[in-house]
């Protein structure tokens, strides 16, 4: 069984996100901010990450700069906020420049709202590349 944090400070999502990837077989850890998901990576496993890039605490862009020195790396679907077609926002602190070399460390970006549908299928097509090996 394959190991994913969701980051997210959307209770109400991560608790609908959760119960759904369950149900397809995932185990599933929840941190509501940026700080106490970035603690959770450093102090378990896992093989995939979901995350938000508006976080309280430390934003996705810090998570996602953390991961960088870790032992390990698991594959990164980052949920994002804004619509299709829109230029990069500039979050406080974060260059345009510096949000796309972070951003390039997501293997997969989705844009909110999703469909239910495509959201499962992009992280069974992370689960499918954790267990090639990839």
């Amino acid at each position: 069984m394959l190991k994913l944090l969701l980051i997210d400070d959307d209770e109400e999502l991560c608790a609908e996100l959760k119960e759904l990837l369950e149900a397809e077989g995932f185990e599933v850890d929840v941190a509501l901010d940026g700080l106490r998901g970035l603690g959770s990576l450093k102090a378990g496993v896992y093989q995939i990450l979901i995350l938000d890039l508006r976080l309280p605490g430390i934003n996705g862009y810090g998570v996602l700069k953390g991961i960088v020195g870790m032992s390990y790396r698991p594959k990164v679907l980052v949920l994002s906020g804004r619509p299709l077609g829109d230029p990069l926002l500039s979050v406080e602190g974060v260059s345009t420049d510096e949000e796309e070399r972070v951003l390039n460390l997501a293997d997969i970006v989705i844009n909110k709202p999703f469909m239910v549908e495509n959201f499962v299928g992009r992280v069974k097509q992370l689960a499918l590349l954790v267990e090639k090996g990839q």
